[in-house]
């Protein structure tokens, strides 16, 4: 299992105003794509906006490997203070 940093690039962009989440959190998962979809599932993220969550649009977060964090288990996401995000 890897851990994804996922952090705001842009976060002027419009759709954080429909996410809970808005600060920077990892995330274990096997692929990127995964780790986008798992922290957009428990950032709050109102699917009635009718947009796209930010954490899966690579040009609102980065998504990058994180090999120092090592106690995730799969499907875990945490904010930097280690609490655990899922709204």
């Amino acid at each position: 299992m890897s851990v994804y940093r996922l952090e705001p690039i842009d976060s002027d962009h419009p759709s954080w105003k429909y996410s809970k989440e808005q600060e920077k959190v990892w995330a274990a998962a096997p692929s990127e794509a995964a780790a986008r979809d798992l922290v957009a599932a428990r950032s709050g993220f109102d699917p009635a906006s009718g947009g796209t969550s930010p954490w899966k649009d690579p040009a609102v977060t980065s998504c990058v490997l994180d090999p120092t964090l090592k106690y995730l288990n799969e499907n875990d996401v945490v904010r930097n203070d280690g609490s655990t995000v899922n709204y």
